[in-house]
């Protein structure tokens, strides 16, 4: 009898961990500083004149958020870059920057780095993460320079932490949907831009007693203007992209998020079209300082 209602015990109690509701949303706390690391590595083929140029850059971006203000309804962050890192290796050439080294911000790279070194800006987000306001609402950097545009390009998951999201869309922060949700629960997520179009489906994978798991596939198209040997060109990819997100449960802010990303495509240029083919494994790692 009492290995019966043991065994019943468990069922039940394994049925409510498998049916327990999770809310999307957010809880930060006031003076929380937020310490985001982003590690991007991209392996990418370019076809020209019959040959393939093959390209290998790894880069870093490490950004913080500062929790300036927070209510049950809305809470304001601070966001500011610290440190861009980046090695290169290609045409020929191997390259490396690394933003605590006065001599790489006073190099070719440095100007529109250290340009991102001091742009600040504040949003306000909703208590689901969607963007209220940003201040500013737009961040224009110093140009850098055009012999360096080829890499600046496949360094632009890195390079775009600097640039606030607009009102009315997802912040950094937002990942499950507004309404409760349980394991097994999917939604999908689509948006156009200047850079080009993302569609995405999520699905609630586990809940643990400290952890959501989200895991997630997505398809975009994106475009990028840049310059080769001189000419101006532009790239248009297809890129398909699986992925993982880890949340803390208590608090709803993501704790890490990996991407893996194929993409093929095409490069246009005054001296033809150039067939292009790259995959890149993004890993997000979010550390609370305070």
């Amino acid at each position: 009898m009492k290995r019966y209602f043991f065994i019943l015990s468990l069922q039940v109690f394994s049925s409510a961990v498998m049916s327990q509701n999770i809310s999307g949303k957010l809880q930060f706390t006031q003076g929380q500083s937020l310490s985001v690391n982003l590690e991007t590595k991209t392996t990418s083929s370019q076809q020209a004149m019959g040959q393939s140029i093959d390209f290998n850059v790894n880069a870093t971006g490490t950004h913080s958020y500062k929790v300036t203000n927070t209510t049950d309804d809305n809470s304001t962050l601070h966001h500011q870059v610290q440190r861009i890192t980046f090695s290169f290796d290609g045409m020929g050439q191997k390259k490396s920057f690394d933003s605590n080294e006065e001599k790489d911000l006073n190099g070719p790279f440095g100007k529109p780095v250290k340009d991102m070194l001091t742009k600040t800006y504040d949003i306000i987000i909703d208590s689901n993460g969607k963007v209220l306001m940003a201040l500013p609402d737009k961040v224009e950097l110093a140009a850098g320079d055009s012999r360096m545009a080829i890499i600046t390009s496949m360094l632009k998951d890195v390079m775009d932490i600097v640039h606030p999201p607009q009102k009315g869309k997802a912040s950094f922060f937002k990942v499950l949907p507004d309404k409760e949700a349980s394991k097994g629960q999917a939604w999908t997520e689509s948006y156009i831009n200047e850079n080009g179009k993302f569609d995405a489906a999520y699905t609630v994978t586990d809940i643990t007693d400290s952890t959501i798991v989200v895991d997630f596939a997505a398809t975009s198209i994106t475009i990028t203007k840049a310059e080769m040997m001189g000419s101006p060109t532009t790239t248009s990819m297809n890129n398909k992209s699986t992925g993982k997100i880890i949340l803390d449960k208590k608090t709803g802010i993501m704790k890490e998020k990996t991407i893996s990303t194929e993409s093929n495509g095409n490069t246009e240029a005054s001296f033809g079209t150039l067939p292009v083919t790259s995959k890149t494994t993004t890993t997000i790692k979010v550390t609370t300082l305070q």
